[in-house]
């Protein structure tokens, strides 16, 4: 395998942890004057749509179709992270703060490590568990609040998102291979069912043309753009090619990005727990990477 290819996977990984970190900031706003799952179905069928088109025109060998097997694998994974992942939190984010909803989403890779670790009857290492606990203590002083500040419900939902998402993230990387249609297929279904869901909970009644604002207009075409076309693509390579506490560490990650959008774009200020939430998280992020050393040679090299 050359050189390129083999950092593939850690490339990927590196734009989950930017371009994610920015999600909560574009859901934020986006969902203001949009309703949260006509937002999210939208949102996915859009760039699921863009996505599958320049793959087909653009590739200079035309991609399979997936297999009937294969298309209702990839189904399962879509309901689990966009419908339910994604879509719960863009519901709870109309009034959770995003910090609290990225402290929340900070127990989906824990979430991940003990469902791998269930699936394949094996204990995480013990440096694993270690920036498991440690990335957690870290993202709890960088947000600075404790879930019990959100609203009770909204906070319920999150977590039901976050443990969705960590079981579509480990049913994907246990149960199927990369596809090249695989992203664009999953988020034009996660999309067609989010808009279902919106549809059947009464959103449609709630949509005010004249009321969207052009924030929320640029929120969502970033949530298109970077967070859906180019992070949800990275990530559902990453996931089938990187070890789940690896790949994991997004969630640590992402809300030190956040924080610091919000300092920039929002003037929020930085304090000691900005700069003690930072340096846990990438300590956390170093114990992961280094507990699974071994695996993630392995998962790399083949």
């Amino acid at each position: 395998m050359t050189r390129p290819h083999s950092a593939l996977p850690w490339v990927s990984l590196v734009a989950v942890y930017l371009l994610w970190g920015s999600t909560y900031l574009g859901i934020r706003v986006a969902v203001t004057t949009i309703p949260p799952y006509l937002m999210t179905g939208t949102r996915y069928v859009v760039a699921g749509a863009l996505l599958f088109a320049l793959q087909w025109l653009f590739s200079k060998e035309k991609p399979s179709l997936p297999s009937r097997d294969q298309l209702v694998k990839i189904a399962v994974i879509a309901v689990l992270l966009l419908t339910i992942g994604n879509g719960l939190l863009c519901l709870a984010e109309i009034r959770v703060e995003s910090g609290t909803a990225a402290l929340l989403i900070a127990s989906s890779p824990i979430f991940m490590v003990v469902l791998d670790a269930i699936g394949m009857r094996a204990m995480p290492s013990a440096l694993a568990i270690a920036g498991i606990i440690l990335g957690s203590a870290g993202v709890a002083a960088l947000v600075g609040k404790s879930p019990a500040h959100a609203d009770t419900l909204m906070a319920v939902l999150v977590l039901i998102s976050s443990f969705a998402w960590a079981a579509g993230s480990v049913y994907a990387r246990t149960s199927t291979e990369h596809h090249p249609l695989t992203a664009s297929l999953e988020m034009l279904i996660g999309g067609v069912f989010s808009l279902a869901v919106g549809l059947a909970i009464g959103e449609a009644s709630h949509v005010r043309i004249a009321a969207i604002s052009a924030v929320s207009l640029w929120g969502m075409l970033w949530l298109i753009v970077a967070g859906a076309m180019v992070g949800y693509s990275a990530f559902a390579y990453a996931v089938r090619t990187l070890p789940t506490a690896t790949v994991a560490t997004y969630g640590y990650v992402n809300p030190v990005v956040a924080v610091i959008l919000g300092a920039l774009i929002l003037h929020e200020p930085v304090t000691w727990r900005l700069l003690a939430g930072g340096v846990a998280i990438v300590a956390s992020v170093v114990l992961i990477l280094i507990g699974n050393r071994p695996a993630a040679a392995e998962m790399v090299a083949e």
